[in-house]
């Protein structure tokens, strides 16, 4: 049977989906647009199923409708990582909705089971990347499901960092050169924001380059 996965084009859900093949899994991966100013990493989730030959379903869903971050609000600018202002980078509920558009749209093609990769590093800024969040979650999916569903939200990463998920990719492959990681949406990453500031620092406690170019000189 079928295995969703939430899908952004990052370098997380990217690697988790590496994984998830190199278990024998039948994918079926799942996106998000939500009108996110780093809209580009949902070119790269189409070109990475693409090259995997797996069905990918991109739905859309506009929270520039709704702001209050610089991810969904353009007029706001996005912090440094030299700032310690992540927080400021939270869209409220993000992952609340993605989880229950991606549910929502697995009970139609007949799976029960959800893939996601939030990790350790996310747990201080963004509250609904810990599993008490989705194990919730997942009770209520249960609850409200069309047909008596035992649906399943699954976060192999979930107590993993940063370092320990890039390692893992190393070993199996992952061509972190088609993932995006940026806020800024830019290619060449801007090399300033805390996405990037944690994924540089991800690759250099490797021990490794990372394939992205960016628009700072970036010591390694």
């Amino acid at each position: 049977m079928e295995k969703a996965l939430l899908l952004s084009g990052g370098m997380d859900s990217t690697t988790l989906l590496w994984w998830m093949r190199a278990r024998g899994d039948d994918v079926h991966a799942i996106s998000i647009d939500y009108n996110q100013r780093h809209r580009v990493e949902l070119q790269w989730a189409t070109a990475l199923t693409s090259q995997l030959n797996i069905p990918h379903k991109t739905i859309s869903l506009d929270l520039s409708t709704i702001g209050g971050s610089p991810l969904t609000d353009r007029a706001l600018d996005v912090p440094s990582a030299a700032s310690a202002e992540q927080v400021r980078t939270v869209v409220p509920f993000r992952n609340m909705l993605f989880v229950t558009l991606a549910a929502a749209y697995a009970e139609t093609q007949g799976m029960s089971e959800l893939y996601l990769a939030p990790v350790r590093d996310d747990f201080t800024a963004y509250r609904d990347c810990r599993r008490p969040f989705y194990d919730s979650l997942e009770e209520s999916l249960g609850l409200g499901a069309t047909r008596e569903t035992e649906f399943r939200l699954h976060t192999p990463f979930v107590e993993w960092w940063k370092v320990d998920v890039v390692k893992e990719g190393i070993a199996l492959g992952v061509p972190y050169e088609k993932t995006h990681t940026c806020y800024e949406g830019r290619r060449p990453a801007c090399g300033r924001c805390d996405a990037c500031a944690e994924r540089i620092a991800a690759f250099r406690d490797n021990g490794v380059c990372d394939p992205l170019e960016y628009e700072v000189d970036i010591a390694w």
